[in-house]
């Protein structure tokens, strides 16, 4: 029963968010040890991702807590109730389950290509985030996953976290068309425009 609670609760409330075991815990009514027992299960069963957090001392305060993901996105839509296009669009899942899909096949493909290369987020206490990074030796590619399509906006907040990061190209991943410049260092691109393609 405390696998079936925990998932939907992760799943509601927890989706591409920072993972915090004792507020599960407190929610759940069960000890902090049964919950991080039954996280390590879901994990090692391949139906949750810890997604880690990415340090570097750029001088700022860094979120230290690992990114939670329940990994099949039908599983978290039949979890919240959602049965149709049209719920899904108008539910507040929505962003984060796009999320969801688009980190677990990048991370696919990457495993393919670079099977030693290791991804993270980045997020700084005062909100400044990259959704998805692979260091790959001593370089990193900055990812950030939109639904929707990319803005400038977004683009002038990915590229001042690439000068924090300390790499100087990055990319929006969005539900768009082709890909295009926004600025210097952020290009954005459609996730079904190359099947393949990885930065």
């Amino acid at each position: 029963m405390i696998v079936f609670r925990l998932t939907a609760t992760d799943s509601g409330h927890q989706q591409g968010g920072l993972l915090n075991v004792s507020a599960l815990a407190g929610a759940l009514g069960v000890s902090h040890g049964r919950v991080a027992r039954a996280l390590d299960v879901f994990e090692q069963t391949f139906l949750l991702r810890r997604l880690p957090p990415f340090f570097r001392n750029v001088g700022k305060r860094l979120t230290k807590s690992p990114k939670v993901y329940l990994r099949d996105t039908g599983l978290l839509h039949h979890l919240l109730n959602i049965g149709s296009l049209d719920e899904l669009d108008a539910h507040p899942i929505r962003g984060a389950s796009w999320e969801t899909f688009v980190i677990e096949d990048m991370l696919r493909r990457e495993r393919l290509v670079r099977p030693f290369s290791q991804p993270f987020f980045w997020r700084t206490a005062a909100g400044a985030e990259v959704d998805l990074l692979f260091q790959r030796g001593d370089s990193l590619s900055a990812i950030e996953i939109k639904a929707g399509v990319g803005t400038l906006r977004q683009a002038r907040s990915l590229a001042g976290a690439l000068n924090d990061l300390g790499t100087s190209a990055g990319w929006i991943v969005d539900q768009g068309g082709e890909e295009e410049a926004l600025n210097a260092h952020v290009r954005r691109r459609g996730f079904a425009v190359d099947l393949q393609w990885l930065p």
